[in-house]
């Protein structure tokens, strides 16, 4: 039970969180994965070597230390991380693990004696945000599991087709081998494990469905990363190398970056990669309504780069919606160089919309401070982060 007494002591902590937090996140999973190997199965450890599952936890465990007396602030935070979860297939006994070793490094890293009030009290605070993660995760499983087609865990899809969209990324359709596909929402991803390879262990992504709900299929559009210190790239390079036939293992749909208010006017700003999600949600819209107020905007490197471009273009031509697009080199587009409020003053007329975002994090980043200047409220904007951390900064 969290008294008055467990969150004043926790509360007190977060200034040093906020300090030493990524430190203390770092030590821990060094203690996790020294203890528990096999848990490298699950954790992504592309963003262990480029420590960005270090600053996210670390991030996270400050929210809830600063806000532990407010907790239904923490409703959209805990939802996006249950959502992650889901997709990894984490389980309930990774729970107990994950504290102990997550109290050791807080002990280790401020050298507190075994009996010291911070480690009884974060043992306590530790529990309760346990359970609520583990309760919240049981209801996405069992809700997937109870869908038409539906399933919980990792099952067995096939490639049935590949579409080199330009751009260093390939759309690979996928069916299941037992004939079984459950529903979806727009804007939601797919949890996808590769087995065996060169790889010591297994890896697990997460990819935006790219195409609408309804199909016989899920089509993931996938970059490539080079390799690099910064960007492995493991799984995008495997499934690149990938043939039609070849087998993956699929997580069913999750996350919570879907279409909020179906009444209201939407425009959709993508760059590069982040157009997926946000493809799909225009697929699915135009199929709920295809008079309705859109705007779709995508923002690409250069002509080459200007992935899914005739799908856009045939959808634009059969429903008449707002089309722009802007190279950062080059000619062919509406807009040259980076999109600021100037450029997004002229192309969105209506204020009032919803506004549905993706891309590299500067990239939104910017997006949010132009829409911001223009009028929008923090409701109306929308975005995706791909990765482990939620801050655009």
């Amino acid at each position: 039970m969290l008294t008055p007494q467990i969150i004043e002591t926790v509360k007190s902590t977060a200034p040093i969180l906020a300090e030493q937090g990524v430190d203390i996140t770092h030590l821990f999973y060094k203690k996790l994965f020294n203890h528990h190997p096999e848990l490298k199965h699950v954790f992504n450890m592309a963003n262990q070597a480029q420590g960005e599952q270090s600053k996210a936890l670390a991030e996270s465990v400050f929210m809830y230390a600063s806000r532990i007396d407010e907790l239904e602030a923490l409703g959209p935070m805990v939802k996006r991380i249950a959502h992650k979860h889901a997709s990894l297939h984490i389980q309930p006994d990774h729970y107990p693990i994950v504290g102990k070793y997550l109290l050791e490094a807080i002990q280790e890293h401020l050298s507190l004696p075994d009996d010291h009030e911070v480690l009884k009290a974060w043992a306590v605070a530790y529990g309760f945000l346990a359970q609520v993660f583990v309760d919240t995760e049981e209801q996405i499983y069992a809700a997937n599991e109870q869908k038409t087609g539906g399933w919980r865990g990792f099952k067995a899809f096939n490639i049935s087709r590949i579409v080199n969209e330009g751009g260093a990324v390939k759309s690979f359709y996928l069916i299941p081998e037992d004939g079984e596909l459950v529903e979806f929402e727009a804007g939601q991803y797919l949890g996808i494990k590769l087995k065996g390879g060169k790889a010591e262990f297994d890896e697990i992504r997460q990819y935006s469905i790219s195409n609408a709900p309804g199909e016989p299929y899920y089509r993931i559009s996938v970059k490539t990363e080079a390799h690099s210190p910064d960007h492995p790239g493991q799984v995008s390079n495997r499934l690149h190398q990938a043939q039609v036939g070849d087998q993956v293992w699929v997580q069913p749909p999750t996350g919570d970056f879907i279409v909020k208010n179906q009444i209201n006017a939407k425009i959709f700003i993508a760059a590069g990669v982040g157009i997926t999600p946000l493809l799909s949600m225009l697929h699915d819209q135009l199929n709920k309504d295809p008079k309705q107020n859109l705007c779709f905007i995508q923002c690409v490197r250069d002509a080459s780069h200007h992935i899914m471009k005739n799908e856009i273009s045939l959808l634009k031509h059969k429903y008449g919606f707002e089309y722009f697009s802007a190279y950062q080199f080059g000619e062919g587009a509406d807009h040259q160089g980076y999109l600021n409020a100037d450029i997004l003053k002229k192309w969105l007329s209506n204020t009032q919309a919803d506004v549905y975002f993706c891309g590299p994090k500067p990239f939104m980043a910017a997006i949010h401070d132009a829409c911001t200047e223009l009028g929008f409220k923090p409701e109306q904007l929308h975005y995706e982060v791909f990765g482990p951390t939620t801050s655009l900064k």
